[in-house]
């Protein structure tokens, strides 16, 4: 019996207290914005990029300019800039926050790389080059559709251009990163607003990286 006098019968430990719904909200959507932040400022590199006019060599249509069905392919505005900006902005953007992680106990704990996984520059790399290539599919139907690239022809179709690529996004940051459903759900709704946002604020905001969609 002295042996076991430590130990305490587990029905005699205090249970652990619940953390009120507010707070659990209120991580939840810490955690989201901190998971999309990199993707954001990225973005917010290549509308300067934009501004700017900088790399006007890449100012060219990925599709070529070819045609299917009488119309173009994607449309002049989907340019290699994007395709190019977009994965270097994102490879940087992760990078840093992954030293803020690192430095940053609290912030880490909202989420970091998993361990083995690759790299900071590769995972914002392919987070960027996931985010320009989930725009394309609504580019190819709008101009299907025989929609104008930077035209917007309903509520739904704005909300497809501000939600595309952030869905795209977050699927690749998934892979890097441990997010259940809860976080999944959070990061696009935290991205699409962004998104909203900044387009309302730049009027062209970065919901379309590699030109109008």
């Amino acid at each position: 019996m002295d042996r076991d006098r430590g130990v305490r019968p587990s029905f005699l430990r205090p249970a652990p207290i619940p953390r009120p719904p507010a707070a659990l909200v209120t991580r939840r959507l810490e955690r989201a914005l901190w998971l999309v932040a990199p993707i954001l400022a990225a973005g917010l590199i290549h509308v300067a990029v934009i501004a700017l006019d900088a790399v006007p060599a890449l100012v060219r249509p990925i599709d070529g300019g070819r045609r299917w069905r009488g119309g173009e392919l994607l449309g002049r505005n989907k340019t290699w800039r994007g395709f190019v900006v977009m994965p270097l902005a994102t490879a940087l953007t992760v990078s840093v926050q992954d030293v803020i992680a690192r430095r940053a106990p609290r912030l880490g704990a909202l989420g970091r790389i998993r361990a083995g996984g690759p790299p900071a520059p590769f995972v914002g790399a392919i987070c960027g080059l996931a985010y320009v290539v989930a725009e394309l599919p609504n580019s190819f139907a709008k101009r299907r559709l025989g929609i104008a690239p930077g035209v917007r022809s309903s509520l739904l179709q704005y909300a497809i251009d501000q939600f595309d690529s952030v869905i795209g996004c977050v699927v690749a940051v998934r892979a890097f990163y441990p997010m259940d459903a809860g976080d999944v759900f959070a990061a696009c709704a935290a991205g699409g607003l962004s998104h909203v946002l900044v387009e309302r604020t730049t009027h062209g905001g970065i919901g379309s990286v590699t030109g109008g969609r």
